[in-house]
């Protein structure tokens, strides 16, 4: 019968390239997010609630409808990112960006498309990188404390 021998007991990794390896993910998922809302809002969303022009609010609401979704569909893909890369806790890195970037779609509706892109890109790359700096060594509790603190108070400070 053949012996296994373990020789690295880390399932995970939680060191420096790790995190690098968070932030890079987080800014291929700024730009999945605004891939993914514009097509799911130029194929998906525009053609159903835009087909008749009786209720115009719900034309006008369409990208960000499409950004809900996409965030949805951009949290899912960064998760899958993290555990195929053994990042340590993907699901509270990727909820928590998605908590917080809810409505990043309202907020670059107006820009030039170059200039939406780069801010879906930055902005989810520092919070990838905060939230992957907060899961990378604290216990789970104290994590999922802190990242559910840091998301209420950025997003009372974002109504303010």
């Amino acid at each position: 019968m053949a012996q296994v021998i373990i020789t690295d007991q880390r399932v995970v990794s939680a060191g420096w390239a790790a995190w690098g390896r968070t932030v890079a993910i987080g800014a291929v998922t700024g730009i999945i997010f605004w891939l993914l809302t514009l097509l799911i809002a130029h194929y998906v969303v525009e053609p159903l609630t835009c087909r008749q022009i009786v209720d115009a609010s719900m034309c006008t609401n369409a990208t960000p409808l499409a950004g809900t979704i996409a965030t949805i569909l951009a949290a899912v893909i960064a998760i899958g990112l993290m555990i195929r890369l053994r990042i340590a806790r993907p699901i509270i890195t990727a909820v928590a960006t998605a908590a917080l970037l809810w409505n990043l779609a309202s907020w670059t509706a107006g820009l030039f498309w170059l200039e939406a892109l780069g801010w879906s890109v930055l902005l989810y790359l520092l919070t990838f990188a905060l939230f992957g700096w907060i899961t990378r060594y604290i216990t789970l509790w104290v994590t999922i404390v802190l990242s559910l603190l840091i998301v209420v108070v950025l997003r009372i400070a974002l109504i303010l």
